[in-house]
């Protein structure tokens, strides 16, 4: 049986993903920098897409007996053993999580450019971790 957190937390994340893609469509550096209500859509939806990677990394260790590491990006690494490679690919992430959050915002623009070139990555990620839940 799979635990509503973990529910919870896979259907958080896609429809997250769903929503930052159509919020972004359209949308170039000129437009992000001048309508800040879409660069605050963009900027909370990397958030959540991010902190969610980290919370359903934290389940995946948790069922695994795993101790969590302090930082995001060393929880999303030590998922390796599990889901291999992927997380490589995920955990740099984190970095631009940080700097959006923190409202860096001339770096703004390229890390809503990184996550959305990343997406394949998440879904990635995001898949493999469902089989480890999900038991497929």
């Amino acid at each position: 049986m799979v635990d509503k957190k973990i529910k919870q937390l896979l259907t958080l994340i896609n429809e997250t993903i769903d929503y930052f893609l159509s919020k972004i469509e359209g949308v170039d550096r000129d437009f992000y920098f001048a309508d800040r209500d879409k660069r605050n859509i963009l900027d909370k939806s990397i958030n959540d897409i991010i902190l969610c990677l980290v919370d359903i990394a934290e389940e995946c260790l948790k069922k695994n007996k795993r101790e969590i590491p302090d930082t995001y990006r060393d929880t999303i690494l030590a998922c390796h053993e599990f889901i291999g490679d992927i997380v490589l690919k995920i955990a740099p992430l984190v970095k631009h999580r940080n700097e959006t959050i923190h409202q860096y915002l001339k770096m703004n623009w390229q890390n809503i450019t990184i996550v959305r070139d990343k997406i394949v990555d998440i879904r990635e990620f995001v898949d493999r971790m469902k089989k480890i839940f999900m038991g497929c």
